[in-house]
């Protein structure tokens, strides 16, 4: 086991001593798979590249494509960029037979998802790395802290594999003075489990869980909520538009951004950073929902209070 750990930081060590010095040669060859073509996707891939392209004197070579364009491995890259969770299976299967896979940064990815999907050995090598989609526990619980500062039970549906990630949500709330109510919702159960749940909760927090929240619930989840009286905290700006109170995301630019300096700084000679919740944010409010359930929120303020939280 100690020895095959001692390999893994070697190579990785080797890789990240490689990269450099292929930077400061001004050559890099770096892949950029996508999920989807076009959309969010597309998006946090322009922004990645730009932020990349305000470093002087640096020449990269991009290839930017559809995740099923990346057939081979050959000629192999320096650094891939995985935009989705799709891309990043894609990615880590494509280079599982290469004794020294090139780094790998996941972008646009919720952390439940990249957990399930990261090869560990790459993990603890300290080449994959990813920029989350979703947003700290923390900031989510002060946001419901500041728009909603009676909120005392706080709902929280969940499925089989986001029920893991509670812990560190009870953690905050309790922190903030607000108790979570937890209950894991089965398919042929969802909406009876979510009516009893909302009699005991005065806001229901969502996340980015698809055995949850998807195409499918979204919609009837927002409606049931909202009949009841009860806020829906949304984790994008489509459930705001559909009919949750608010929600705090980050962006498709902000987050390929944020991508875009961890891959400078790597390539720069240093460690590809750990994986990491995205730094900037937007807050939206509803101003329809507001008035219907009797709130007076405006985003903007909302956001510059949660930076202000942040600030050291």
């Amino acid at each position: 086991m100690h020895g095959r750990l001692a390999k893994l930081v070697a190579t990785a060590c080797l890789c990240l001593m490689t990269y450099g010095s292929a930077w400061a040669a001004g050559a890099i060859s770096v892949w950029v798979a996508l999920s989807e073509d076009g959309g969010a996707h597309a998006e946090a891939a322009q922004a990645l590249r730009a932020e990349l392209d305000r470093t002087p004197a640096s020449r990269i070579d991009w290839q930017v494509a559809h995740w099923t364009r990346f057939t081979s491995s050959k000629p192999e890259p320096q650094w891939v960029v995985a935009i989705g969770a799709t891309a990043q299976r894609a990615m880590q299967e494509l280079f599982a037979d290469d004794a020294t896979p090139p780094p790998l940064l996941s972008l646009l990815v919720p952390r439940f998802a990249f957990e399930r999907i990261a090869d560990p050995g790459r993990l603890r090598a300290g080449t994959l790395s990813a920029v989350y989609l979703d947003q700290p526990p923390a900031r989510q619980l002060d946001l419901i802290r500041l728009a909603l500062p009676d909120v005392r039970n706080l709902g929280m549906l969940v499925g089989a594999e986001s029920k893991a990630h509670v812990v560190a949500f009870d953690k905050a709330a309790k922190e903030r003075g607000i108790n979570v109510v937890v209950a894991q919702a089965e398919t042929e159960r969802l909406f009876p489990t979510l009516q009893a749940m909302l009699s005991e909760v005065e806001a229901l927090l969502a996340v980015p869980d698809p055995a949850v929240f998807n195409s499918k619930s979204a919609a009837n989840i927002l409606m049931t909520a909202y009949r009841s009286r009860v806020p829906l905290v949304g984790f994008s700006p489509a459930y705001v538009k559909a009919g949750a109170l608010l929600a705090v995301y980050s962006t498709p630019v902000q987050i390929g951004t944020r991508g875009g300096a961890m891959l400078r700084q790597a390539l720069a000679g240093r460690n590809l950073p750990p994986p990491q919740w995205p730094s900037d944010f937007v807050v939206s409010v509803s101003l329809d929902v507001a008035r219907s359930l009797g709130f007076v929120l405006h985003g903007p303020q909302l956001e510059e209070q949660l930076r202000q939280k942040e600030r050291p």
